[in-house]
Protein backbone atom coordinates (compact mmCIF):
# COMPACT_ATOMS: atom_id res chain seq x y z
CA UNK A 1 0.00 0.00 0.00
CA UNK A 2 1.74 3.43 -1.17
CA UNK A 3 1.61 6.09 1.66
CA UNK A 4 -1.09 8.01 -0.16
CA UNK A 5 -3.46 5.07 -0.23
CA UNK A 6 -2.45 4.24 3.72
CA UNK A 7 -3.31 7.81 4.82
CA UNK A 8 -6.67 7.61 3.03
CA UNK A 9 -7.58 4.22 4.77
CA UNK A 10 -6.51 5.77 8.09
CA UNK A 11 -9.62 8.21 7.45
CA UNK A 12 -12.26 5.74 6.86
CA UNK A 13 -10.91 3.28 9.90
CA UNK A 14 -9.49 3.53 12.84
CA UNK A 15 -7.72 0.59 12.70
CA UNK A 16 -5.71 1.96 9.82
CA UNK A 17 -5.01 5.14 12.12
CA UNK A 18 -1.79 4.11 13.03
CA UNK A 19 -0.70 1.93 10.16
CA UNK A 20 0.53 4.87 7.82
CA UNK A 21 2.54 6.34 10.52
CA UNK A 22 4.44 2.99 10.11
CA UNK A 23 5.25 3.37 6.53
CA UNK A 24 8.60 2.12 6.06
CA UNK A 25 9.25 4.85 3.44
CA UNK A 26 8.80 8.83 3.51
CA UNK A 27 9.02 10.44 -0.13
CA UNK A 28 8.48 14.02 -0.08
CA UNK A 29 9.15 14.82 -3.54
CA UNK A 30 8.55 17.99 -5.65
CA UNK A 31 5.38 18.36 -6.09
CA UNK A 32 4.42 17.41 -2.38
CA UNK A 33 6.57 20.13 -0.72
CA UNK A 34 5.70 22.31 -2.95
CA UNK A 35 2.34 22.02 -2.01
CA UNK A 36 2.99 22.33 1.71
CA UNK A 37 5.12 25.98 1.26
CA UNK A 38 3.23 27.79 3.39
CA UNK A 39 2.90 25.46 5.82
CA UNK A 40 5.81 23.08 5.88
CA UNK A 41 7.20 23.22 8.80
CA UNK A 42 4.23 22.14 11.03
CA UNK A 43 2.93 19.56 8.58
CA UNK A 44 6.30 17.58 8.65
CA UNK A 45 7.12 18.07 11.42
CA UNK A 46 3.79 16.75 12.84
CA UNK A 47 4.79 13.77 10.26
CA UNK A 48 8.30 12.81 12.02
CA UNK A 49 6.50 13.54 15.65
CA UNK A 50 4.04 10.69 14.81
CA UNK A 51 6.54 8.44 13.63
CA UNK A 52 8.85 9.01 16.80
CA UNK A 53 11.08 5.37 17.39
CA UNK A 54 9.45 3.88 14.09
CA UNK A 55 12.34 3.54 11.35
CA UNK A 56 12.32 4.95 7.73
CA UNK A 57 13.72 2.72 5.22
CA UNK A 58 13.50 5.48 2.44
CA UNK A 59 13.50 8.72 2.89
CA UNK A 60 13.76 11.20 0.01
CA UNK A 61 13.46 15.08 0.27
CA UNK A 62 12.85 17.04 -2.57
CA UNK A 63 13.56 20.94 -1.43
CA UNK A 64 14.66 22.08 -5.02
CA UNK A 65 11.33 24.37 -5.21
CA UNK A 66 12.99 26.23 -1.65
CA UNK A 67 15.34 29.08 -2.08
CA UNK A 68 14.80 30.63 1.42
CA UNK A 69 18.07 29.67 3.55
CA UNK A 70 15.16 28.92 6.62
CA UNK A 71 13.51 26.05 4.92
CA UNK A 72 17.14 24.53 5.20
CA UNK A 73 16.93 24.45 8.67
CA UNK A 74 14.10 21.97 8.81
CA UNK A 75 15.65 19.71 6.55
CA UNK A 76 18.75 19.21 8.63
CA UNK A 77 16.22 18.40 11.68
CA UNK A 78 14.42 16.18 9.48
CA UNK A 79 17.29 14.39 8.51
CA UNK A 80 18.37 13.28 12.06
CA UNK A 81 15.30 12.44 12.90
CA UNK A 82 14.86 10.03 10.59
CA UNK A 83 18.36 8.44 9.09
CA UNK A 84 18.85 5.60 11.65
CA UNK A 85 20.27 2.10 12.01
CA UNK A 86 17.73 0.53 9.00
CA UNK A 87 17.65 3.21 6.92
CA UNK A 88 18.68 1.94 3.18
CA UNK A 89 17.63 4.71 0.83
CA UNK A 90 18.16 8.72 0.93
CA UNK A 91 17.73 11.33 -1.32
CA UNK A 92 18.15 14.69 -1.05
CA UNK A 93 17.45 17.34 -3.33
CA UNK A 94 18.30 21.29 -2.72
CA UNK A 95 17.96 24.36 -4.95
CA UNK A 96 20.64 25.39 -6.82
CA UNK A 97 21.27 28.76 -5.66
CA UNK A 98 21.21 27.80 -1.69
CA UNK A 99 24.36 26.85 0.20
CA UNK A 100 23.48 23.81 1.68
CA UNK A 101 25.91 21.43 3.26
CA UNK A 102 24.63 18.10 3.84
CA UNK A 103 24.99 17.26 7.27
CA UNK A 104 27.42 14.49 7.09
CA UNK A 105 27.37 13.76 11.40
CA UNK A 106 23.93 11.98 10.31
CA UNK A 107 25.77 9.26 9.06
CA UNK A 108 27.82 8.50 11.81
CA UNK A 109 27.38 6.27 15.17
CA UNK A 110 25.89 3.78 12.62
CA UNK A 111 23.33 5.69 11.64
CA UNK A 112 25.10 5.44 7.90
CA UNK A 113 25.74 1.57 8.36
CA UNK A 114 22.49 0.12 6.11
CA UNK A 115 22.10 2.72 3.61
CA UNK A 116 22.49 0.99 0.33
CA UNK A 117 21.62 4.09 -2.27
CA UNK A 118 22.61 7.55 -1.42
CA UNK A 119 21.63 10.16 -4.05
CA UNK A 120 22.77 13.73 -3.33
CA UNK A 121 21.99 16.94 -5.60
CA UNK A 122 23.10 20.71 -5.61
CA UNK A 123 24.71 20.43 -2.19
CA UNK A 124 28.05 20.45 -0.24
CA UNK A 125 29.24 17.10 1.05
CA UNK A 126 32.18 16.82 3.01
CA UNK A 127 33.23 13.60 4.44
CA UNK A 128 35.84 12.48 6.67
CA UNK A 129 37.22 8.99 7.69
CA UNK A 130 36.23 9.81 11.75
CA UNK A 131 32.66 10.66 10.91
CA UNK A 132 31.21 8.57 7.69
CA UNK A 133 31.30 4.68 7.70
CA UNK A 134 28.58 3.77 4.81
CA UNK A 135 29.89 -0.51 4.38
CA UNK A 136 26.32 -1.11 3.43
CA UNK A 137 26.21 1.46 -0.05
CA UNK A 138 25.86 -0.05 -3.25
CA UNK A 139 25.05 3.17 -5.22
CA UNK A 140 26.06 6.74 -5.04
CA UNK A 141 25.20 9.29 -7.25
CA UNK A 142 26.52 12.59 -6.83
CA UNK A 143 24.83 15.65 -8.70
CA UNK A 144 25.92 19.15 -8.50
CA UNK A 145 27.76 18.33 -5.22
CA UNK A 146 30.58 20.33 -3.40
CA UNK A 147 33.47 17.57 -2.98
CA UNK A 148 36.88 17.29 -3.45
CA UNK A 149 38.54 14.28 -4.66
CA UNK A 150 40.33 13.76 -1.43
CA UNK A 151 36.97 13.73 0.43
CA UNK A 152 35.69 10.89 -2.02
CA UNK A 153 38.75 9.24 -1.09
CA UNK A 154 38.05 9.52 2.37
CA UNK A 155 34.44 7.91 1.67
CA UNK A 156 35.54 5.02 -0.64
CA UNK A 157 37.29 3.87 2.34
CA UNK A 158 34.74 3.61 4.00
CA UNK A 159 32.46 1.83 1.19
CA UNK A 160 34.31 -1.22 -0.18
CA UNK A 161 30.57 -2.27 -0.88
CA UNK A 162 30.02 -0.15 -3.85
CA UNK A 163 28.62 -1.22 -7.17
CA UNK A 164 27.70 2.20 -9.39
CA UNK A 165 29.27 5.44 -8.68
CA UNK A 166 28.08 8.11 -10.59
CA UNK A 167 29.34 11.86 -10.43
CA UNK A 168 27.66 14.27 -12.58
CA UNK A 169 28.88 18.28 -12.55
CA UNK A 170 31.31 18.18 -9.57
CA UNK A 171 32.81 20.74 -10.13
CA UNK A 172 35.60 20.96 -7.68
CA UNK A 173 37.12 17.08 -8.58
CA UNK A 174 40.48 17.49 -10.15
CA UNK A 175 41.42 14.01 -9.88
CA UNK A 176 39.32 11.16 -9.03
CA UNK A 177 41.16 7.75 -7.48
CA UNK A 178 39.32 4.93 -7.43
CA UNK A 179 41.33 1.90 -5.16
CA UNK A 180 41.65 -1.23 -5.66
CA UNK A 181 40.11 -2.44 -2.59
CA UNK A 182 36.60 -1.35 -4.48
CA UNK A 183 36.16 -4.67 -5.73
CA UNK A 184 32.80 -5.10 -5.86
CA UNK A 185 32.58 -1.50 -7.82
CA UNK A 186 31.31 -2.45 -11.54
CA UNK A 187 29.62 0.57 -13.18
CA UNK A 188 31.32 3.86 -12.98
CA UNK A 189 29.68 7.14 -14.76
CA UNK A 190 31.87 10.83 -14.87
CA UNK A 191 29.90 13.48 -16.62
CA UNK A 192 30.65 17.68 -17.28
CA UNK A 193 33.03 17.34 -14.02
CA UNK A 194 34.28 20.69 -15.96
CA UNK A 195 37.99 20.81 -13.79
CA UNK A 196 38.91 16.85 -13.69
CA UNK A 197 42.13 16.31 -15.01
CA UNK A 198 42.91 13.03 -14.34
CA UNK A 199 40.55 9.78 -13.80
CA UNK A 200 42.80 6.75 -12.29
CA UNK A 201 40.28 3.54 -11.52
CA UNK A 202 42.19 0.91 -9.84
CA UNK A 203 38.63 -1.31 -9.22
CA UNK A 204 39.37 -4.78 -10.58
CA UNK A 205 36.00 -5.32 -11.90
CA UNK A 206 34.49 -2.57 -13.45
CA UNK A 207 32.79 -3.65 -16.60
CA UNK A 208 31.01 -0.29 -17.69
CA UNK A 209 32.00 3.33 -17.82
CA UNK A 210 30.75 6.37 -19.41
CA UNK A 211 32.35 9.62 -19.34
CA UNK A 212 31.61 12.78 -21.15
CA UNK A 213 33.34 15.88 -21.04
CA UNK A 214 36.75 17.16 -21.90
CA UNK A 215 39.74 14.84 -23.03
CA UNK A 216 41.74 14.15 -20.12
CA UNK A 217 44.31 11.59 -18.56
CA UNK A 218 42.27 7.98 -18.10
CA UNK A 219 43.78 4.89 -16.21
CA UNK A 220 41.47 1.86 -16.55
CA UNK A 221 44.05 -0.34 -14.34
CA UNK A 222 43.53 -3.46 -14.91
CA UNK A 223 40.54 -3.40 -16.96
CA UNK A 224 40.37 -7.15 -18.86
CA UNK A 225 36.21 -7.26 -17.26
CA UNK A 226 35.54 -3.96 -18.79
CA UNK A 227 33.24 -4.51 -21.77
CA UNK A 228 30.69 -1.24 -22.07
CA UNK A 229 32.57 2.28 -22.99
CA UNK A 230 30.62 4.98 -23.78
CA UNK A 231 32.99 8.55 -24.60
CA UNK A 232 31.64 11.88 -25.08
CA UNK A 233 34.52 14.03 -25.85
CA UNK A 234 36.42 16.09 -28.62
CA UNK A 235 38.98 14.70 -30.72
CA UNK A 236 38.14 11.09 -29.29
CA UNK A 237 38.12 9.21 -32.11
CA UNK A 238 41.89 8.23 -32.88
CA UNK A 239 42.64 8.31 -29.32
CA UNK A 240 40.00 5.53 -29.32
CA UNK A 241 41.98 3.88 -32.23
CA UNK A 242 45.24 3.95 -30.58
CA UNK A 243 44.49 3.53 -26.86
CA UNK A 244 41.19 1.35 -26.30
CA UNK A 245 42.60 -2.31 -27.66
CA UNK A 246 45.25 -2.31 -25.62
CA UNK A 247 43.90 -0.39 -22.43
CA UNK A 248 40.49 -2.70 -22.56
CA UNK A 249 41.13 -5.81 -24.67
CA UNK A 250 38.31 -7.03 -23.78
CA UNK A 251 35.68 -4.53 -24.52
CA UNK A 252 32.29 -5.93 -26.15
CA UNK A 253 30.22 -2.95 -26.76
CA UNK A 254 31.73 1.06 -27.29
CA UNK A 255 29.78 3.61 -27.92
CA UNK A 256 31.75 7.36 -29.29
CA UNK A 257 30.02 10.95 -29.87
CA UNK A 258 33.00 13.22 -31.22
CA UNK A 259 31.92 16.69 -31.04
CA UNK A 260 35.22 18.13 -32.52
CA UNK A 261 38.04 16.30 -34.52
CA UNK A 262 41.08 17.34 -36.48
CA UNK A 263 39.62 16.71 -40.26
CA UNK A 264 41.87 14.93 -42.26
CA UNK A 265 44.32 13.90 -39.83
CA UNK A 266 46.82 10.64 -41.02
CA UNK A 267 45.87 7.68 -38.82
CA UNK A 268 48.71 5.99 -37.71
CA UNK A 269 49.54 2.31 -38.32
CA UNK A 270 47.90 0.22 -34.90
CA UNK A 271 48.53 -3.74 -35.32
CA UNK A 272 46.24 -4.09 -32.00
CA UNK A 273 42.74 -4.79 -32.71
CA UNK A 274 39.24 -4.99 -30.78
CA UNK A 275 39.21 -9.02 -30.72
CA UNK A 276 35.75 -9.09 -28.96
CA UNK A 277 34.22 -6.42 -30.13
CA UNK A 278 30.38 -6.75 -30.79
CA UNK A 279 28.81 -3.66 -30.48
CA UNK A 280 30.07 -0.06 -32.44
CA UNK A 281 28.18 2.98 -32.46
CA UNK A 282 29.87 6.06 -33.71
CA UNK A 283 28.41 9.65 -33.62
CA UNK A 284 30.12 12.84 -35.02
CA UNK A 285 29.05 16.31 -34.71
CA UNK A 286 31.30 18.02 -36.96
CA UNK A 287 33.10 17.41 -41.01
CA UNK A 288 35.43 14.73 -41.21
CA UNK A 289 36.67 12.03 -43.62
CA UNK A 290 33.70 9.46 -42.55
CA UNK A 291 35.65 6.56 -44.98
CA UNK A 292 38.21 6.87 -42.82
CA UNK A 293 36.57 5.28 -40.20
CA UNK A 294 36.83 1.71 -41.76
CA UNK A 295 39.97 1.12 -40.01
CA UNK A 296 37.11 0.44 -36.82
CA UNK A 297 35.93 -2.63 -39.07
CA UNK A 298 39.45 -3.70 -40.14
CA UNK A 299 39.86 -3.65 -36.30
CA UNK A 300 36.69 -4.90 -34.85
CA UNK A 301 36.63 -9.00 -37.11
CA UNK A 302 33.71 -10.17 -34.15
CA UNK A 303 31.52 -6.88 -34.88
CA UNK A 304 27.97 -7.67 -34.68
CA UNK A 305 26.29 -4.44 -34.85
CA UNK A 306 27.61 -0.97 -37.05
CA UNK A 307 26.11 2.38 -36.37
CA UNK A 308 27.24 5.69 -37.77
CA UNK A 309 25.73 8.55 -37.63
CA UNK A 310 26.81 11.99 -38.94
CA UNK A 311 25.35 15.28 -36.94
CA UNK A 312 26.45 17.92 -39.09
CA UNK A 313 27.60 18.48 -42.55
CA UNK A 314 29.13 16.10 -44.78
CA UNK A 315 32.78 15.74 -45.09
CA UNK A 316 34.86 16.33 -48.64
CA UNK A 317 34.44 12.51 -49.85
CA UNK A 318 30.69 12.65 -50.28
CA UNK A 319 30.40 14.59 -54.23
CA UNK A 320 32.95 11.84 -55.03
CA UNK A 321 31.77 9.04 -54.34
CA UNK A 322 28.87 10.05 -57.30
CA UNK A 323 31.69 11.86 -59.89
CA UNK A 324 35.08 9.31 -59.74
CA UNK A 325 35.09 5.95 -58.62
CA UNK A 326 38.89 5.51 -58.18
CA UNK A 327 38.49 7.85 -55.22
CA UNK A 328 37.18 4.73 -53.18
CA UNK A 329 39.26 3.06 -50.74
CA UNK A 330 39.36 -0.71 -50.28
CA UNK A 331 39.28 -2.71 -47.18
CA UNK A 332 41.90 -5.50 -47.06
CA UNK A 333 39.42 -7.92 -48.24
CA UNK A 334 38.21 -9.05 -44.59
CA UNK A 335 34.52 -10.41 -44.31
CA UNK A 336 32.86 -9.55 -41.63
CA UNK A 337 31.03 -13.01 -40.84
CA UNK A 338 29.29 -11.55 -37.93
CA UNK A 339 27.82 -8.56 -38.98
CA UNK A 340 24.31 -8.51 -38.89
CA UNK A 341 23.29 -5.00 -38.40
CA UNK A 342 24.42 -1.85 -39.96
CA UNK A 343 22.68 1.69 -39.75
CA UNK A 344 24.60 4.78 -41.66
CA UNK A 345 22.21 8.24 -40.73
CA UNK A 346 23.09 11.61 -40.96
CA UNK A 347 20.48 14.48 -39.24
CA UNK A 348 19.94 17.38 -40.64
CA UNK A 349 20.07 20.74 -38.92
CA UNK A 350 16.27 20.83 -37.83
CA UNK A 351 16.21 18.24 -35.18
CA UNK A 352 12.76 17.18 -35.79
CA UNK A 353 13.35 15.89 -39.05
CA UNK A 354 14.41 12.18 -39.72
CA UNK A 355 18.03 10.83 -39.96
CA UNK A 356 18.57 10.08 -43.85
CA UNK A 357 20.94 7.92 -45.22
CA UNK A 358 23.89 9.62 -46.03
CA UNK A 359 22.96 12.76 -47.78
CA UNK A 360 21.23 16.12 -47.70
CA UNK A 361 17.85 16.26 -46.74
CA UNK A 362 17.31 18.19 -50.17
CA UNK A 363 19.88 15.36 -52.34
CA UNK A 364 17.66 12.18 -51.31
CA UNK A 365 18.38 11.48 -54.96
CA UNK A 366 22.18 11.42 -55.21
CA UNK A 367 21.97 9.06 -52.02
CA UNK A 368 19.61 6.63 -54.32
CA UNK A 369 22.08 6.85 -57.02
CA UNK A 370 25.29 6.32 -54.71
CA UNK A 371 23.58 2.89 -53.44
CA UNK A 372 22.46 1.95 -56.59
CA UNK A 373 26.18 2.24 -57.91
CA UNK A 374 27.84 1.10 -55.25
CA UNK A 375 26.19 -0.87 -52.79
CA UNK A 376 23.22 -2.56 -53.90
CA UNK A 377 25.25 -4.99 -56.12
CA UNK A 378 27.19 -6.07 -52.70
CA UNK A 379 24.63 -7.04 -50.94
CA UNK A 380 23.75 -11.01 -50.54
CA UNK A 381 20.34 -12.11 -51.22
CA UNK A 382 19.83 -12.66 -47.68
CA UNK A 383 20.11 -9.04 -46.44
CA UNK A 384 17.01 -6.15 -46.75
CA UNK A 385 18.55 -3.26 -47.85
CA UNK A 386 16.73 -0.60 -46.72
CA UNK A 387 16.97 3.24 -46.96
CA UNK A 388 14.74 5.90 -45.08
CA UNK A 389 14.39 9.44 -47.14
CA UNK A 390 13.75 12.69 -46.06
CA UNK A 391 9.91 12.35 -46.60
CA UNK A 392 9.93 9.66 -43.99
CA UNK A 393 9.37 6.73 -46.34
CA UNK A 394 11.09 3.76 -46.84
CA UNK A 395 12.76 2.60 -50.00
CA UNK A 396 13.42 -0.74 -49.73
CA UNK A 397 16.00 -2.35 -52.47
CA UNK A 398 15.69 -6.19 -53.10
Amino acid sequence: MTLRDAARAACLSHAFLRSWRCHPNLIFDHGILCQLRHDLASTVNHIFENRSGIGVKTLKLDFSCYHEPKAYSYLHRWLRIAVTPGTEKLVVLSASDVAFNFPCSILSDGNGSTIQHLHLVDCGFHPTVSVVCMRSLTVLHLDHVGITGDELGCLFSGCVALEQLKLRRCSKITCLKIPSEMQRLSYLQVSVCHKLRMIKNEAPNSCSFDFLGDRIEISLGDSLRLKKLDVLCNNVLRYAREEFPSSAPNLENLSIFSRHEVANTAMAFVPSKFLHLKYLSISIAVAYDYLSLVYFLDAAPSLETFKLCVLTGLGPTDKLLLEDRSQLRQMSGYCHHKLQTVKISRCSGDRSTRCSCLVRPWEDDEAVLVIEKYIKGKVPSTVKLMLWSHAASVMPFY
